[in-house]
């Protein structure tokens, strides 16, 4: 309780020197100010940056995803080019009743960019022949909307159904008219429209009603799009039973690298060894960008402590002027009985004063910083990221404010707890 008691007074005396001497005192403490300032905004918007890539990994089919995909057979296999087929039916009937761990399989052919005309409308948009395990495999809406998606009897029967983007939508039908039932035209052939899939908006994937306002920006491809049948698609416009990508989905991360394996060794048997297909997972994408944020992190939390250092030095030399100005009052002081720990506890609580209201005004610096960039962010992109800041963040910056200065602190103070009080009395 004694040391509260010295304590007391000395910060009281702190706070009185820093309003008896404004401009020193904010010159001082500015290296403090700057380097909380850039070390909070660095870390709010490091993390929002990271916050938002996850959501953008889990929009993209999560780390539970395993993509197969076709591709040019390898140099030493080029000889075998006429036996390989790439990735087919046959691929996926093999999965399914091969390898337990993978929960779904969304085969796909990509129709490509197609006319889709209705009642003299027309509108080009992307066309995608799919199952119905295509939305868990994607995770890219919960459900349509409006509607259906594709059903097993639509893959059973090679139905000439069609499940449109909202996007799409808006551009064929009228506000007010129900797409549902409507035939709509495509390379001749007439497909009935089954389901409207959800709209969705913004960076955080949140998922708005079909009959919202059309999404712009960078948002709108995730809008368009039409999906038919993958038997339609194979029938009817490719005219084999090649896949333009398959989707797998296990149904736990920790069954990954497992099924990875088993998917590649029945890939290998039924290709007969031709290796003219790639597999691929989101779990590379989100390790390699683990390591850029670590980067990140690194190279900015540098520039950030640099300038905290700075701010360290300032206040040293401001302490060790203020000590040399009052030279005569220190050794006044120890002549009426101060000893020397009061000495350096007073000096060492007046540089952490100016840490801790530097500290608390670079903080109040770093939140209109983030704020400014969060502004020029959703003007320039109405989906953009948003850095939200965290108090644990906050408390961390002025924490490091606090521990600079009381570093800074201890040699002024030690200087001044040692002065030798006769030579201080003589001082002019």
């Amino acid at each position: 309780m004694r040391i509260f008691e010295r304590l007391r007074p000395a910060v009281i005396n702190g706070l009185r020197e820093l309003q008896a001497n404004k401009v020193r005192s904010l010159l001082s403490m500015s290296g403090i100010i700057l380097g909380v300032a850039s070390l909070v905004a660095m870390v709010t918007v490091v993390q929002g940056m990271v916050g938002n890539f996850r959501q953008f990994v889990d929009a993209m089919g999560g780390i539970e995803k395993i993509t197969v995909d076709k591709q040019p057979l390898p140099k030493e296999q080029e000889h075998q080019a006429e036996l390989s087929e790439g990735v087919t039916m046959r691929d996926v009937d093999q999965i399914r009743s091969t390898i337990p761990l993978i929960q779904n399989i969304s085969p796909e052919v990509r129709v490509g960019y197609e006319k889709l005309s209705v009642e003299g409308r027309e509108y080009s948009t992307y066309v995608t022949g799919c199952t119905a395990d295509y939305l868990p495999v994607a995770k890219r809406w919960i459900d349509p909307g409006e509607g259906r998606f594709v059903s097993d009897l639509d893959i059973l029967h090679k139905s000439d159904v069609v499940i449109l983007g909202s996007a799409v939508v808006t551009e064929l039908f009228q506000p007010n008219e129900d797409p549902l039932g409507k035939v709509i035209k495509m390379r001749g052939r007439r497909f009935t429209v089954v389901g409207i899939m959800n709209n969705i908006e913004g960076s955080g994937m949140q998922v708005r009603s079909a009959n919202s306002k059309s999404s712009g920006g960078m948002w709108r491809w995730r809008n368009s799009g039409a999906y038919i049948p993958v038997t339609t698609a194979m029938a009817k416009f490719t005219g084999n039973d090649r896949l333009s990508a398959l989707g797998l989905r296990v149904a736990s991360g920790d069954d990954l690298n497992n099924a990875v394996e088993q998917v590649e060794r029945t890939l290998s048997t039924t290709h007969h060894g031709l290796k003219d297909f790639s597999i691929n997972t989101n779990e590379q994408t989100l390790e390699d960008f683990r390591k850029t944020e670590v980067a990140f992190k690194l190279s900015l939390g540098g520039v950030a402590g640099i300038s905290l250092f700075v701010g360290g030095i300032g206040i040293m030399n401001v302490m060790l002027a203020s000590i040399n100005e009052r030279i005569r009052e220190i050794g006044v002081r120890k002549a009426v009985g101060a000893r020397g720990s009061d000495l350096f506890l007073q000096f060492l609580s007046e540089a952490a004063v100016i840490s801790v209201v530097g500290g608390i005004i670079g903080i109040g610096v770093s939140m209109g910083v983030v704020a400014l960039m969060n502004f020029i962010l959703t003007q320039a992109l109405p989906s953009g990221m948003i850095a939200k800041f965290d108090i644990i963040i906050m408390l961390q910056g002025l924490a490091f404010s606090v521990v600079i200065g009381l570093v800074a602190g201890v040699y002024p103070a030690l200087r001044a707890a040692k002065l030798d009080p006769i030579e201080a009395l003589r001082h002019e």
